[in-house]
C-alpha cells in the first residue's frame, strides 16, 4: 500500500502580470500536494477556496493531477490570488496578496479525524493550521511537516516547533553562512530533522549531522514554486525510506525542473 500524505492550507491563484498575462493555480500547500503526488505518492489536499472561477480552476487542475480534493471548503466569496512579476532571470517578485478565505478556513473534527489516518500531514506558514498542529500530533504514527519559508516569524516558530517533526526553511541568499547556526537551534527545539533550501547555493539538511547537495544548474524561466518542489519531491522520498542524501538528490532534480517553466506546477 501507497504512503498516504495530506497537504493542508494555503491555495491561490497566481497571476503573473504582463506581459505574461495568465493565471497559474497555486499556493505553498497546493504546490506540495502536487508534487508529492507527482512522486508517486496518494495524496489529499485540504484548505478552502471561493466560489468563483478561480475556485473551480484550483480544483479542476487538482483533480486532474489526481489529487484527492473531496475535502476542500468551497465558501462564498473570492479565491485568494498573488500578482506576479518576473525578472529577466526567472526571478519572481509578489507585487500584492489577496488571502481570499484563509481566514473563513477551519478544521472539523471529521477533517482532523480523516487528516489522522495518514502517514504524513504537510502544513505552510501562511496556512492557518497552526492552531491545529497539537491534534495532528495525538497519533503518534504521523509525521507532521511544516514549511516557514523565508518570512517566518520567530513567535510563528516558538508556537509551532514543538509539534513538527519536519521542518522546512528557506535561506535568502545574504543570510547562507547563517543557515548552520539555525538549523542547530532549529533542530534543538525538537524536530527530527531540519531541512534548508538556499536556492543557486542548494540545499542543507540537519539530524544531528550536516548534508548538503548542489543546485541543479539549468536555464530558469520561473523560480516561482521551486522550494515547494523541493519539499514536496523530498517528502516523498524520504516516506519511500529513502537515505537522506537520496532524498535531496531527487528533490534537487525536481526543483531544478519546476525553473524550467511558468507557474508552480
Amino acid at each position: 500500500m501507497k504512503p498516504l500524505a495530506v497537504s493542508v492550507g494555503d491555495n491561490c491563484i497566481d497571476h503573473y502580470l504582463p506581459p505574461l498575462d495568465c493565471n497559474f493555480s497555486g499556493g505553498n500547500a497546493v504546490n506540495v500536494a502536487v508534487y508529492l503526488q507527482r512522486s508517486g505518492l496518494s495524496v489529499a489536499y485540504i484548505g478552502a477556496v471561493g466560489n468563483d472561477a478561480h475556485g473551480r480552476q484550483i480544483l479542476s487542475d487538482l483533480k486532474r493531477e489526481g489529487v484527492d480534493v473531496s475535502r476542500v471548503k468551497v465558501l462564498p466569496g473570492h479565491t485568494a490570488c498573488t500578482h506576479v512579476r518576473l525578472g529577466l532571470t526567472g526571478d519572481r517578485k509578489f507585487i500584492h496578496e489577496d488571502l481570499g478565505q484563509k481566514d473563513a478556513f477551519v478544521l472539523d473534527e471529521d477533517d482532523i479525524a480523516f487528516i489522522l489516518q495518514h502517514r504524513l500531514v504537510h502544513n505552510t506558514w501562511q496556512g492557518g493550521t497552526e492552531h491545529y498542529l497539537s491534534s495532528f500530533k495525538k497519533s503518534p504514527a504521523i509525521l507532521v511537516s511544516q514549511d516557514y519559508g523565508e518570512r517566518y516569524t520567530w513567535d510563528f516558530v516558538e508556537q509551532t516547533i514543538h509539534y513538527v517533526d519536519l521542518a522546512f526553511f528557506s535561506v535568502p541568499e545574504n543570510a547562507i553562512d547563517k543557515a548552520p547556526d539555525l538549523a542547530r537551534r532549529i533542530y534543538s527545539l525538537g524536530p527530527r530533522l531540519v531541512v534548508m533550501t538556499q536556492g543557486r547555493n542548494g540545499s542543507l539538511v540537519f539530524n544531528g549531522e550536516f548534508y548538503r547537495y548542489p543546485a541543479r544548474q539549468v536555464e530558469a524561466t520561473d523560480t516561482l514554486g521551486a522550494g515547494d518542489a523541493y519539499i514536496g519531491a523530498f517528502l516523498a522520498s524520504l516516506l519511500k525510506g529513502k537515505k537522506i542524501l537520496q532524498c535531496m538528490e531527487y528533490a534537487t532534480h525536481i526543483a531544478g525542473e519546476a525553473c524550467t517553466h511558468y507557474g508552480g506546477w
